[in-house]
């Protein structure tokens, strides 16, 4: 199985990073390939609405790094979105590279692939973390995606306080059981 993981967090060694790794862990051990796509590193330039890509038919008029993403979103099994909560929400460079997914819309919808959700809070407020969800549902609602899993790692200050939780184990163990 291919599975492209997309992460959100501008931190290298953050939280939503180490889980990542601890979901990359359990999949390869399953045999799965997987190309990582940090999108705080990445040049990702902001859909424009021009509708050149006319959802798919052609490409975008931007030549940037989701160029490369774009083959591995439609060769991919499953799509893992990995990001710190930042005001209520994936952080912004995630969420440009989703708005880039209108030049693919179609064909993602048609693929049917199969997604999961890592998410940190520092909050202890188990409200932050469904309105991540709730908007998450809606995108792979919209692209026909089957959500296959949801980690939500509440109320972390750090990468020491995360890895004395079970949440580690839990993102494992979803890459692991794909």
């Amino acid at each position: 199985m291919k599975i492209t993981v997309i992460t959100g967090s501008p931190r290298r060694n953050g939280t939503s990073n180490y889980l990542a790794d601890e979901f990359i862990r359990g999949a390869e051990e399953n045999g799965h390939k997987i190309f990582r796509f940090d999108s705080a590193h990445s040049n990702v330039n902001n859909c424009i609405a021009c509708n050149a890509c006319t959802m798919g038919s052609k490409p975008c008029i931007h030549k940037d790094d989701f160029v490369e993403l774009r083959e591995h979103l439609l060769e991919a099994d499953v799509i893992a979105f990995v990001t710190p909560i930042y005001y209520f929400e994936m952080t912004s460079t995630i969420k440009k590279v989703i708005d880039r997914f209108y030049s693919i819309d179609t064909i993602l919808r048609e693929k049917q692939n199969k997604a999961v959700l890592i998410s940190v809070q520092h909050s202890s407020v188990s409200e932050v973390k469904d309105i991540l969800n709730n908007n998450y549902n809606a995108i792979l609602n919209w692209l026909n995606i089957e959500n296959v899993g949801i980690v939500n790692a509440i109320g972390i200050e750090s990468v020491e306080h995360l890895k004395q939780t079970d949440y580690p184990k839990q993102a494992y163990e979803l890459g692991k059981g794909l």
